[in-house]
């Protein structure tokens, strides 16, 4: 690339290249360190011109056909950079000065008053209103709906003082054509404009230092650009503070894309009413129905709504407006026709806001045709997508992959589509609302049911080769777990759909596939309740691998998931008698250890050895031998079964090294907290301890760590500190352990641990209760104790009945049968 002559050479030879063509990658290369916005080029391409998006996709794809399709990186919603080789390289120019603010005057003049409280907002307005001050141009981006308007409005009246000229809000969103903006502007400040060019009389006439908030720029948005730079270039002393959908793409402007409110995971009361989204329900709710309050009842389903409408504060709004008439509850039964119910906004607001359907229609009548396709195809996915699934599901004959990344990152640009850019790989979703409005517009257009087969399809198609990569040692089962870890809910509609659409073999497939991944996601119940959907589609005519792998799948998610051990052991053998009759298969590998441990935990312990004896020879040559790690794993808990400590921390040890060469971080999590509990059975608790400390962690750092692998820790944890006698420290981590047991086996499952607790503490009617609590939960999962687990239940016992009859003690052990999650954490926690 030649800078002096404008040549521009390919394999050393002159290619012809257009003008605007070549400004185009004169300026990624010499930025080419960088990612640069689409406002960025069209500035640096087009200068002081207003021309339409589509000349710069023009341009890129020009240079991607003379340079290679890879010459030119996008990503979606964020802009362009150049990723090729040079031969000749230029400096990269100097970068321009920075226009400084004029000190801030005093003075309070304009057309702004208080408006209510802004709820939920406080930080975004300190942010908002610094950058005002300090730049000249503000941009507040967001979707429809989102609280753009109040926040800008909120910022003028906290700078009302620093603008000798005042702050002048100038709605735009009834105005229809590009040149009545400067009479809008106009009307707004009192000034009058005579002459031909009402653009030059107002940039003439305009005060030196005011604030301007041009409010709702989206659907002028190149016309209010041109008046916006007009205006700055005149009145050296303006600010401008923009709402809108979509950028201006003026160099100068500063970007605030603005998020929804915080909304709370499940918690306690006080937790949720520090979150924006929930104190603006509770004000506007309460304004409708006073004397209504958040309590212990109506919490939950408070959040819920408040996670469901994703914090938009109009979308809340008008949920909080139906309280009255439908109750918490009612709203919350209701949300799956939100744009139904949700429609009696205020009289007084604009006519795009008196329902939530009127602020999308707003929107989406916004967008190109062509945006409008993709757009509405997108609302296939639930919970997010990544840009290939995306390109897969929106292309078709007339707009191909590189067309839905260009028309993906213009969604971006218009806050119809939120982009994730926290990871290396972006990730985008569309707000919950919008992907319902996104599915109406599926709906009219003829496409939803043969667009959620094709996700369906996709969906199967991308864990599958997922799945190949790992078993082929292609990638670990960590990078498999990351790569697919965003798409839980997006395989859950998949099956849903395909066993509604009647899709069996496709519908089984799918949870055969749900099964390996949420296993290892520690996501169990779920996928049993998505199994157990499936499972009348089975018939006579199924293959029979892949009535096998369903069985197989069904024992390994029940583990947790609410399948009796007696059950599991089933449902493996059934799917081993048929494994059995093919060649061997990592399947059969996974299905013989997982029968080896159910039959440990059931008491079964010649099946176990049996079993272990037949996947040790399996995994001796290749191509199992990576896998060797996890049938010692498995040695070490049957040793641990019979007790015989010594032996079972000799498993754990040889497995080690290959667990770690696999790449399993969750098998390493829970082999190495094995090691630990061996460690606590042998009287070593500083070591257990110390070993449980380290892997809390560990699982703090970890990418695979979920809520199960964290209920686990903590109470393992705590169980040894309890050993120790460190009994405030272990009651910390009982409740350190609440949320992630909530989201997972819950508290009960440990029950038996936490006697001992209760019991040391001196709390014995509690820890009989505890006890029986366990008792009831190893029955109803069909598992014996440990020699370790029954030296635990010997020890409390000892406590108890050392103050209480043995009567009065089984009458507590029976009625802590009964007891709830709830009253569990009550027994252990309360005073």
């Amino acid at each position: 690339m030649r800078l002096d002559t404008r040549e521009l050479c390919v394999d050393g030879a002159p290619v012809p290249v257009g003008a605007r063509a070549f400004d185009l990658l004169q300026a990624l290369v010499t930025h080419r360190d960088r990612l640069l916005t689409k406002h960025e080029l069209m500035e640096m391409v087009w200068p002081r011109l207003v021309v339409e998006e589509n000349n710069l996709q023009v341009q890129v794809s020009t240079l991607r056909k003379l340079l290679g399709s890879k010459a030119i990186a996008t990503v979606p919603g964020r802009g362009y950079r150049f990723a090729s080789l040079l031969i000749d390289e230029s400096p990269a120019p100097a970068a321009a000065p920075r226009v400084v603010a004029p000190p801030a005057a005093r003075g309070h003049v304009g057309n702004l008053r208080q408006d209510v409280p802004l709820l939920g907002r406080s930080a975004d307005l300190a942010a908002v209103a610094a950058l005002v001050r300090a730049q000249r141009l503000v941009s507040l981006l967001g979707a429809g709906g989102i609280g753009k308007t109040s926040l800008a409005r909120a910022v003028g009246w906290e700078l009302g003082h620093a603008f000798a000229d005042g702050v002048w809000l100038v709605p735009l969103a009834e105005v229809a054509e590009a040149a009545a903006l400067p009479l809008a502007v106009a009307r707004v400040l009192q000034i009058n404009l005579p002459g031909p060019d009402p653009l030059a009389a107002l940039a003439e006439r305009l005060p030196p230092r005011a604030l301007l908030v041009l409010d709702n720029c989206e659907h002028l948005a190149g016309a209010v650009a041109e008046l916006v730079d007009r205006l700055l270039q005149a009145s050296p002393g303006l600010h401008v503070l923009a709402t809108s959908q979509e950028p201006l793409r003026l160099a100068r402007e500063q970007q605030v894309r603005l998020d929804a409110l915080s909304v709370p995971e499940p918690g306690t009361r006080e937790a949720a009413q520090s979150h924006g989204a929930v104190a603006l329900f509770l004000a506007r709710a309460q304004a409708a129905l006073p004397g209504f309050a958040l309590d212990p009842g109506n919490e939950g389903a408070v959040v819920e709504i408040c996670r469901a409408l994703d914090g938009v504060p109009l979308a809340l709004e008008f949920a909080a407006a139906r309280v009255p008439l439908l109750g918490v509850e009612g709203v919350r039964q209701h949300l799956g026709q939100r744009l139904r119910m949700l429609s009696r906004g205020a009289r007084d607001a604009p006519e795009r806001h008196r329902t939530l359907r009127a602020t999308l229609d707003w929107s989406h009548a916004l967008l190109r045709e062509d945006e409008k396709k993709v757009f509405r195809r997108l609302g296939v996915f639930v919970g997010g997508f990544g840009l290939e699934l995306a390109q897969q599901l929106a292309a078709d004959a007339t707009t191909d992959a590189w067309d839905v990344l260009e028309l993906l990152g213009n969604l971006v640009d218009k806050s119809m589509v939120v982009v994730d850019t926290a990871s290396a790989t972006p990730r985008y979703r569309l707000l919950e609302t919008a992907r319902a409005y996104a599915c109406d517009q599926l709906e009219l257009a003829g496409e939803r049911p043969a667009l959620q087969l094709a996700h369906a399809r996709a969906m199967l198609a991308m864990f599958d080769r997922r799945t190949r990569m790992e078993r082929l040692g292609l990638e670990t089962v960590d990078q498999w777990m990351q790569a697919c870890q965003g798409e839980a809910d997006n395989l859950r509609a998949a099956i849903d759909w395909a066993v509604a659409g009647g899709e069996r073999a496709l519908a089984l497939d799918l949870a055969n596939t749900a099964a390996e991944f949420m296993y290892e996601a520690g996501r169990y119940p779920e996928c049993v309740a998505w199994m157990r959907r499936a499972e009348p589609l089975i018939g006579a005519d199924t293959p029979e691998l892949v009535l096998a792998r369903f069985q197989f799948g069904l024992a390994m998610v029940g583990l947790h998931g609410g399948v009796e051990g007696r059950e599991r052991l089933r449902l493996l053998d059934a799917a081993l008698a048929i494994l059995e009759r093919h060649p061997p298969s990592m399947v059969l590998v996974y299905a013989l250890c997982m029968r080896g441990y159910v039959a440990g935990i059931c008491g079964d312990l010649a099946l176990a050895r049996g079993t272990l004896d037949r996947v040790h020879a399996l995994t001796q040559p290749a191509p199992f031998a990576p896998l060797r790690g996890l049938p010692l794993y498995i040695e070490g808990m049957v040793r641990r079964f019979e007790g015989r400590s010594h032996e079972a921390l000799a498993a754990y040890t040889e497995a080690l090294p290959y667990v770690r060469r696999h790449g399993d971080g969750r098998t390493l999590f829970y082999l190495q907290s094995n090691m630990a509990a061996v460690h606590h059975e042998m009287g070593h608790l500083d070591e257990a301890v110390d070993q449980y400390r380290r892997a809390i962690v560990a699982l703090e750092d970890s990418p695979r760590t979920d809520a199960q692998m964290m209920s686990f820790a903590l109470l393992w944890y705590a169980h040894a500190l309890t050993a120790q006698g460190a009994l405030d420290e272990a009651l910390e981590q009982v409740r350190r352990s609440l949320p992630y047991c909530r989201r997972s086996v819950g508290l009960r499952h440990f029950a038996g641990m936490l006697a001992l607790l209760a019991a040391r503490r001196g709390k014995l009617r509690e820890a009989a209760l505890l006890l029986g609590c366990d008792d009831a939960a190893r029955q109803r999962r069909g598992e014996v104790r440990t020699p370790f687990d029954l030296r635990t239940m010997k020890a409390v016992l000892a406590l108890v009945g050392a103050q209480h009859g043995e009567e009065r003690v089984v009458v507590w052990r029976v009625q802590g049968g009964a007891l709830e999650e709830g009253e569990v954490a009550e027994l252990v926690l309360g005073a």
